[in-house]
């Protein structure tokens, strides 16, 4: 359910708040990784950030949206910790 969400979310940003194509495709390629169900509190994180996107985040004061930098932070620590997980197989 909550990786589905991600998909869905991933996808409307890219319609309609211009999330570049390179962040919708690595969500897409990362969101078919079984070990994301892992992730819970990650993915969580990434859900409201992307729920929360602006691709001009940090242009004006005192603004809760999050911008390019930040999902792409969290998306880079999702793809470590699944590694790490591997790892530990």
């Amino acid at each position: 359910m909550l990786i589905e969400e991600l998909r869905c979310v991933a996808e409307e940003q890219h319609r309609e708040a211009e999330l570049p194509d390179t962040i919708l495709a690595e969500i897409l390629e990362i969101a078919k990784d079984p070990l994301l169900q892992e992730q819970d509190a990650l993915v969580r994180r990434l859900v409201g950030q992307l729920h929360n996107f602006d691709l001009y985040a940090g242009a004006g004061c005192f603004s809760d949206s999050c911008g390019v930098k930040e999902i792409s932070d969290t998306l880079k620590l999702i793809s470590e910790t699944i590694r790490n997980s591997r790892h530990e197989y």
